[in-house]
């Protein structure tokens, strides 16, 4: 292995472990979040009875300031949870649209030190819909990883179709009914997005391996 193909490899890798390691920290925060959440619901917690009144210019008005505090609480965990959950989505696609990425620039023969991946102007990243597949034939979890490919394209176009249907004027009770299964298959797609990432980031260092073999 020459010093120069030693040096875009690693760099290469390095950059999809990077993608690889965001991800596992905001699937940890976004649980960890809803564990939280889960902590303040109103339905598990025993409310004291306790009331106050506040007094302010022109009127008065009534309490129970534990309810109060416990109601904004879960909603500040609950809004926390949700921009979470969301962070973590975009970190596990990015995650496996670099790895897919990185593969591709590899099977082509070029030779990129970093991943290249598109962002918006508020510095978020732009996933471009579907993964496109990998012949890796040879690769020994050629496998898993094309089921994996299946898993995240299901949930993709499952959260295509409750986006159509939650557009249309009028929903009918069936079609409320696919709507809600297709939100929970899409509800996956964080986790499958990043189990495709882990399986990607083995193929790309298999590929790698393999380049630099012929090289």
């Amino acid at each position: 292995m020459t010093t120069t193909a030693s040096s875009w490899t690693t760099s290469l890798e390095d950059s999809v472990f990077a993608l690889g390691a965001a991800a596992r920290e905001c699937q940890s925060a976004a649980r960890a979040a809803a564990l939280t959440t889960g902590h303040y619901d109103l339905d598990r917690l025993r409310l004291l009875d306790g009331k106050v009144l506040n007094a302010h210019p022109g009127f008065t008005g009534e309490q129970e300031p534990h309810l109060a505090a416990l109601g904004r609480i879960g909603s500040i965990h609950l809004k926390t949870q949700h921009e979470l959950e969301r962070l973590y989505m975009e970190a596990a696609e990015a995650y496996a649209h670099g790895a897919n990425w990185a593969v591709r620039q590899v099977q082509s023969g070029k030779q990129p030190p970093h991943v290249t991946l598109k962002v918006d102007a508020a510095g978020s990243y732009v996933i471009d819909g579907t993964l496109p597949a990998l012949g890796l034939d040879r690769f020994a979890s050629a496998k898993a990883l094309e089921a994996a490919h299946r898993v995240y394209e299901r949930c993709l176009v499952a959260g295509w179709e409750a986006e159509g249907i939650a557009r249309q004027d009028y929903i009918a009770d069936h079609e409320a009914g696919q709507m809600h299964a297709a939100l929970d298959m899409a509800g996956g797609l964080p986790d499958a997005a990043y189990a495709y990432g882990v399986l990607a980031e083995s193929a790309l260092r298999w590929a790698l391996t393999t380049s630099v073999t012929r090289q």
